[in-house]
């Protein structure tokens, strides 16, 4: 056998100890109940048995047959051999049935791990770390076993080590434990006493604090790092390796980045009142100080970018970090004379950023209308308690601009005073946006469009209102529009073009050069709002609707006043205008009226948006209706409607229009005439009519277009017959409408007659109105038809001029044809005209 040191495998797998001392204090003697692993050989036991046994899992080794036996070999020359072990873990015993551990067998693991010594945060595999970050090495595994029970290590060395490879290929034995010292911590001959064991540094020191590896010396470049534990297998059988599985741990890595700090921003280029933000890189849980530079010439109102403030690991105008930015420090420069003076209204231009395990942070800034517009410089460093005159850091620039504003009007730019005008725009400048107006007689520097007879003053008052936001502004929204409606409705505007401003800072038109101001113009034409209107008819039979349309420009929110005077009469409505400017009054009751001509006038209220002339009860005494002006002078009659004194027909007519051609009366007006006649209806001459044709009747009437009229056609011989009788009915009946003539009053209408079921007698015509309920009669008659003359040639190819030359005389009625005695006498006035009965109800 080999009379060498044992493989300890005290590394990852098999770890075997290599005794460089004295065979009294050899790691190869394993004391009675001691540990061995798979895979060791040339041990001695300290145990005399000559055999060991071993028993499966529940049997009594006192009693029981042991399932294997084991022959010693004697010192120097015990193998634990994987074929008989591997499957046979645990306690071997004496042989002889006493029960006495001889020895205990385990599959010998192990593993490597590194931590940041700072943080205690494991970094092995897939992290990456700073240089200037301290690490430190533990092995986890069972191997510290074999140095806790077998003797004394003093002047010996275990075959355990940690290799580390760097990216070039480079092992190291040991590493340099403190960049400043120099001191180097070794790698192998590791005797750990425990199962998670921090390797030692150079004076014996060791634990998770405890560095093993300063990544701060200038040795170790950026780069992947690979690491494991490693046991030499000296005089172990080639074969353990396969029995354990492995023969090193696991190869672990670890990414060793540059120590530079790097700040990225998401954007260029930002419009103002808008965010950006910065990704600043660098050690992992480290601190940044992060701060706006370059801006000592800003000042207010002008602020800068600011950080905004409830950010996780970003604690803003923190005292370490301003006491960094204003002291000089960074950069070797006078950093105070560098920064902004002005405070922002949240937030900070400084923070100290803390970076996440992963060695980043995301850092939010804000931008708001008063923020210049220029470069910014924005810059990060490396913060430590020991100011270095030269730190690490990084800057990145961001360019704020200004944004832009536009207005426009609806519609065609064209507007009436009352009319409702939406203004609107897009602002990616601010939060707000201000409206002022400039036109004919307004003040130069722009006037409120809520009121145009103020002033608007840079800051956001008015001169009639000095108080701060009487000036409102217009919100905008989150998708950068606005949109104001401006309702013109009694604002003090005359006709004429205007210009209307929308600026994103409360800047009137004179300060808009000097506060370089943003700004958008659109202009608009007011014109002076006037309402026509027409009758349905001049003409209206009594007991007909009349209607009263028009059209009424500028939206007047009352709507439209009519007034129809006559004798003794007067109606006074109100009317909604819809919104294309038509409106239209349906006048009922003209059944109850007296013939005669009425007056219309239609008032507009015009700029103020309100009846300047209206009618008042009791005024000036009980009894009475006068007209005044409810707003400039109410309760003092303008002139009396209606009760004792009142004005009559034409003359209130004329008093009303001279009122409100009053030039401190506002309203506007269109008049009209009607006539109120009695209804008639006439029917035009018929004549005779043959059984069988088709003819129209027709007449004129007064009544209104639409009107219905009944037609009825029939027989004067159409009487009750005795039962014994058979009763027949001749003639036509239905409703026909009343259509527009060619004269204004005078309408017409027609039936038609279809007279082929027709016999001939003497017909009563009957037209009665059912709205005005009037009616007409005529009479007319119905004779047999002709016979046709039969020629006589037909049967010769060459007409006979004797057989066509004389007519047959079938064309005169036969006697028995002759109508009766209500005929006849109608045909002793065939040559008179036809008579017209009017009826009146």
């Amino acid at each position: 056998m080999k009379a060498k040191i044992s493989i300890a495998l005290l590394a990852l797998v098999a770890v075997a100890f290599l005794a460089v001392a004295p065979a009294s204090a050899d790691l190869t003697v394993v004391p009675l109940g001691g540990v061995v692993f798979v895979g060791e050989e040339g041990l001695t036991f300290t145990s005399v048995a000559p055999t060991l046994e071993w028993f499966a899992a529940g049997d009594d080794p006192t009693t029981a047959s042991p399932s294997a036996t084991y022959t010693t070999q004697g010192a120097g020359n015990e193998v634990i051999d994987p074929a008989t072990f591997q499957t046979r873990t645990g306690n071997w015993y004496e042989a002889g049935g006493l029960g006495v551990v001889a020895i205990n067998v385990q599959m010998p693991s192990i593993d490597v791990k590194v931590y940041n010594t700072v943080t205690g945060e494991d970094m092995t595999n897939e992290r990456v770390v700073k240089t200037g970050t301290t690490m430190a090495f533990r092995l986890d595994s069972n191997l510290y076993q074999v140095v806790n029970q077998r003797p004394a290590l003093a002047g010996q060395s275990t075959a355990i080590k940690v290799v580390v490879v760097d990216s070039e290929g480079t092992t190291y034995t040991g590493l340099v434990e403190d960049a400043a010292t120099g001191f180097v911590s070794s790698l192998t001959g590791l005797a750990p006493t425990n199962s998670q064991y921090y390797l030692p540094d150079s004076l014996g020191a060791s634990g998770i604090g405890v560095p093993n590896w300063d990544l701060e010396s200038s040795q170790y470049k950026a780069g992947v790092y690979t690491f494991y534990a490693e046991v030499n297998l000296n005089n172990a059988k080639d074969n353990v390796g396969t029995v354990t599985g492995v023969t090193k741990s696991a190869v672990k890595t670890l990414e060793v980045g540059k120590d530079d700090v790097k700040i990225e921003a998401n954007k260029d280029t930002v419009v103002r009142n808008n965010d950006f933000a910065v990704t600043i890189t660098g050690r992992p849980n480290e601190q940044y100080v992060l701060w706006v530079k370059g801006t000592s010439s800003i000042s207010a109102p002008d602020t800068v970018p600011y950080i905004k403030d409830n950010q996780n690991s970003v604690s803003v105008n923190n005292a370490l970090a301003g006491a960094y930015v204003f002291s000089g420090v960074a950069g070797g420069t006078n950093v105070l004379t560098d920064v902004s003076g002005s405070a922002p209204a949240s937030g900070g231009y400084y923070a100290m950023v803390t970076l996440s395990s992963s060695g980043t942070r995301t850092v939010g800034f804000g931008t708001d209308d008063t923020t210049k517009d220029q470069t910014y410089t924005l810059r990060t460093d490396y913060y430590q308690a020991v100011f270095p005159f030269s730190p690490t850091y990084d800057t990145v620039k961001v360019k704020v601009e200004k944004g832009a504003v536009t207005v426009t009007a609806s519609g065609d730019s064209s507007y009436y005073i009352g009319e409702e005008i939406v203004i609107s725009g897009t602002n990616t400048d601010s939060d707000d946006t201000w409206l002022f107006i400039t036109g004919p007689n307004l003040k130069t520097k722009g006037a409120p469009i809520t009121d145009p007879k103020d002033g608007v003053v840079t800051g956001g008052t008015t001169d009639n209102n000095p108080i701060a936001g009487s000036w409102a502004p217009v919100t905008v929204e989150t998708d950068d529009t606005w949109e104001y409606k401006w309702s013109t409705a009694g604002v003090n505007l005359d006709a004429g073009t205007y210009t209307i401003y929308s600026v994103t800072t409360p800047t009137n038109k004179d300060d808009l050069g000097a506060n370089n101001a943003i700004y958008a113009t659109a202009s608009i034409v007011i014109k002076k709002p006037f309402v026509t209107a027409t009758t349905s008819s001049a003409t209206v039979a009594r007991g007909d609707d009349l209607y009263i349309t028009g059209n009424a420009e500028g939206d007047p929110t009352p709507g439209v006043a009519i007034w129809i005077l006559g004798k003794n009469f007067n109606d006074i409505q109100t009317e909604t205008v819809e919104d294309n400017g038509a409106f239209s009054y349906k006048f009922t009751g003209t059944d109850t009226l007296a013939a005669g001509q009425y007056f219309v006038v239609v008032q507009h209220p015009m700029y103020n948006d309100q009846f300047d002339l209206a009618t008042r009860a009791n005024c000036p005494a009980a009894g009475q209706t006068c007209v005044d002006r409810p707003i400039l002078n109410p309760f003092v009659p303008v002139f009396i409607i209606e009760g004792p004194g009142s004005l009559q027909g034409s003359d209130a007519a004329t008093a009303l229009v001279n009122a409100m051609d009053s030039p401190d009366i506002d309203d506007t007006y269109y008049k009209l005439t009607f006539m109120i006649e009695e209804p008639w209806i006439m029917i035009d001459a018929i004549g005779d009519k043959y059984v069988g044709e088709t003819f129209t009747i027709t007449g004129t009437t007064n009544l209104a277009v639409g009107d219905s009229l009944i037609v009825e056609a029939t027989s004067a011989s159409f009487k009750p017959t005795e039962k014994t009788q058979s009763g027949s009915f001749s003639g036509a009946s239905g409703t026909v409408l009343v259509t527009a003539g060619d004269k204004d009053g005078v309408n017409v209408w027609e039936f038609a007659v279809d007279a082929s079921s027709f016999t001939p007698d003497e017909y009563i015509v009957t037209v009665e109105g059912i709205e005005a309920q009037q009616t007409a009669t005529q009479t007319f008659n119905v004779l047999k038809a002709e016979a046709t003359a039969q020629p006589t040639a037909t049967a010769v190819p060459t007409a006979q001029p004797t057989a066509t030359a004389v007519p047959t005389t079938a064309a005169t009625p036969e006697p028995t044809a002759t109508p009766g005695f209500g005929v006849l006498v109608a045909l002793i006035g065939l040559g008179a005209v036809a008579a017209l009965i009017v009826r009146k109800d």
